[in-house]
């Protein structure tokens, strides 16, 4: 009988626990939210027809250049620091799609064809000067090709960096492809969003050097609007990408390829060595592919970085750029 009242106490005792814990995690999501609001956005905003988009626009000289941000709720702030770098010869606009960071939501579907819509009449209103060089990374690489493919004209050149593939299906073994399109859990992302624990989640978006002071206070500080953003483009992934390997054919605008080609880059996520290996093999093979694209396409090897080629070799980038706009010139 002991044994059972000390069992009771225990249970009682650990209940009581994760009450508290829950309700200190909702408090402290409540004022980090009022932090959040306080917030000045960095660029302006331009309403595309029923919902406003955030931008952020650097440079007056040169070609335009339009960043378009991976699959996570860092929006814009994944470009800040090489924005700053490329503004100083180039016109750029950074922004944030619909429900990221300052971006209001809007009732457009989250499919490539509308959010590209929705860049265009961005790019519109705002008066970007035409045609643009288009930079995308990872999911951004592939909703680029919507633009493409609906706006060729306003296109100048490409850059893809680590760009996800949309028939990536076609270069994985079923067991890799059913670890690497694991969607994210709508129930729990919700639920860890109302108590705080999605600021732990996504607390290591950005190094924690004083170069990313700024993202590391704004990101985490609206990461409760992001965070359904990204669920949204999550749940949407598997069309977008249906969608996205019908567009083939970039004709021969100028297409540059950066490809990540750290042996170690997924260790992290790939436990399995011989999984690990595939990947690896797999997605060296689906970056060459991408030439394919156009028929003047190049590739750019970038050695000693992730997937995050914008903070592990930022310079490669910038360096592309120029290059770019020389060709173009």
């Amino acid at each position: 009988m002991k044994a059972i009242k000390w069992i009771k106490k225990i249970l009682l005792g650990i209940f009581i626990l994760m009450c508290s814990m829950l309700i200190i995690g909702v408090i402290y999501e409540y004022v980090s939210r009022l932090k959040g609001e306080k917030i000045i956005p960095d660029g302006q905003f331009a309403d595309i027809g029923g919902h406003k988009l955030h931008y952020l626009k650097q440079g007056e000289s040169g070609p335009t250049i339009v960043f378009e941000a991976a699959f996570d709720p860092t929006g814009h702030l994944q470009w800040h620091n090489l924005q700053n770098e490329v503004s100083k010869f180039a016109t750029t606009i950074s922004y944030d799609r619909a429900g990221i960071l300052w971006s209001e939501r809007g009732n457009n579907p989250k499919s490539g064809e509308k959010m590209a819509e929705e860049l265009y009449l961005l790019l519109e209103k705002i008066n970007a000067p035409k045609p643009y060089i288009l930079v995308g990374h990872s999911l951004g690489g592939m909703l680029i090709r919507f633009y493409m493919d609906q706006y060729p004209k306003e296109v100048a050149g490409i850059i893809l960096i680590d760009s996800e593939c949309p028939n990536d299906e076609d270069y994985l073994s079923p067991e890799l492809y059913a670890m690497v399109s694991q969607g994210l859990p709508e129930g729990f992302l919700k639920f860890a969003n109302s108590v705080g624990l999605a600021r732990l989640i996504y607390k290591d978006m950005f190094p924690d050097t004083k170069e990313y002071e700024y993202q590391n206070t704004v990101m985490p500080a609206l990461l409760h609007k992001s965070a359904y953003g990204i669920l949204e483009e999550g749940k949407q992934d598997s069309f977008i990408k249906k969608e996205a390997k019908k567009i083939k054919n970039f004709g021969n605008t100028p297409l540059y390829v950066l490809s990540a080609i750290d042996e170690n880059r997924f260790d992290q996520f790939i436990k399995d060595s011989t999984l690990n290996t595939e990947m690896v093999n797999a997605w060296n093979k689906m970056q060459r592919d991408m030439l394919k694209l156009s028929t003047n396409s190049k590739q750019i090897l970038v050695p000693n970085s992730s997937h995050y080629i914008n903070q592990d070799q930022p310079t490669v980038i910038e360096d592309a750029i120029k290059n770019m706009v020389n060709e173009l010139e």
